[in-house]
């Protein structure tokens, strides 16, 4: 089975629709990625009741998209979870958990989650597989995480569900060597026939954190394009778009955050988005804000960035949105992480800091 309906992402793409609905149920995690972009905390803070999310599937289903994309925070760690994605899948949903994995090691919920993904996906948040860098990227974790995550993989796919369902969804920062990114990508294809999902740090200062983890926290773009060398070719790709997905699903895609606003993904966490409440649901607002959520501008190649209208890759990337914003770029600016364009679009990381701490 194929992790996307390309078909329908497509239609979804054309139609100027969304093909797959990003859903924070909460921002509780205890895995402490010290990275993370929700700066998600072991205690919840925000959380959308049931009823909203109830209200929030049925609108999903009437807008015609296919995924439910379940994020947190950990998302498995929400009360009667398997009770929502069950109405999801209820109403023509499929279910794709991302979970950073830890809850996976209960066999009740390793079970649940493979019924619920059994049309979709499960990925979990491997970020390296030396002992040394994950201590230092998890910071107040026991290195038995790093164990107990492993354990529950293996048992999952022990159970009968495809290797081809999962994968590992990682970030690569500063703090982390491209070698040891490229060790773990190939540990899980080798080991388990795992694919990852790559993503590249955004500018985020998490609670505590002083201006010089930002300078740590952003990769050497010869860095970037060692980790890529490797990614495209597990992918099996000439060149793979700079975003985590193409921009075809990038357009297609939104997001609702654990406090209820709406954006076009789950990482631009912009302070005056519409929110859902009960008065006014994700039907009513994507009808008002569909152009700005679905990236409209960006549709038409002449109004990407200079560099990006030349780049070979235009037809399918158009850089990271989210990594653009958080730096301050505007949504609608050059990637600042792009490694193709050495130097363009980044600024310096002074301006980003300065950007950054604004928000």
């Amino acid at each position: 089975m194929s992790l996307i309906d390309e078909k329908r992402l497509m239609k979804a793409w054309h139609e100027d629709s969304v093909y797959a609905l990003q859903l924070e149920v909460g921002d509780v995690c205890c895995q402490a990625c010290r990275y993370c972009y929700m700066n998600a905390l072991d205690t919840p803070h925000n959380r959308l009741t049931d009823e909203l999310i109830e209200r929030i599937i049925d609108d999903a289903a009437r807008l015609d998209i296919t995924a439910i994309e379940w994020l947190g925070g950990e998302p498995l760690l929400r009360p009667g979870i398997f009770r929502l994605m069950a109405r999801a899948t209820q109403r023509g949903l499929r279910n794709n958990i991302w979970t950073g994995g830890l809850p996976l090691a209960g066999e009740y919920v390793r079970r649940e989650c493979i019924f619920a993904a059994r049309e979709g996906l499960i990925s979990i948040h491997v970020s390296s597989v030396d002992p040394d860098t994950y201590i230092r990227l998890h910071p107040g974790r026991p290195l038995e995480d790093l164990q107990t995550i492993l354990a529950a993989v293996e048992a999952l796919l022990d159970s009968g569900y495809p290797a081809e369902q999962v994968i590992n969804s990682v970030t690569f920062t500063g703090t982390q060597t491209a070698s040891d990114m490229i060790a773990t990508i190939d540990f899980f294809e080798k080991k388990y026939g795992i694919k990852t999902s790559l993503n590249v740090y955004h500018t985020y200062l998490r609670p505590g954190q002083t201006d010089a983890d930002l300078h740590r926290f952003i990769p050497d773009e010869a860095e970037v394009a060692r980790v890529y060398s490797r990614y495209k070719r597990q992918h099996g790709m000439v060149q793979m778009p700079m975003n985590c997905v193409n921009k075809q699903y990038c357009s297609a895609t939104a997001a609702i955050l654990a406090d209820g606003t709406v954006t076009p993904c789950a990482t631009i966490r912009e302070p005056n988005a519409p929110r859902v409440s009960a008065e006014r649901g994700l039907f009513e607002i994507f009808g008002e804000y569909r152009d700005h959520l679905i990236f409209k501008r960006f549709k038409t190649i002449d109004n990407l960035p200079e560099r990006c209208r030349s780049c070979s890759l235009s037809e399918e990337c158009w850089g990271c949105r989210s990594r653009a914003w958080a730096a301050g770029l505007g949504m609608y600016g050059e990637d600042p992480r792009c490694f193709r364009h050495p130097g363009g679009g980044a600024g310096d990381a002074e301006s980003a800091i300065e950007k950054t701490r604004a928000k």
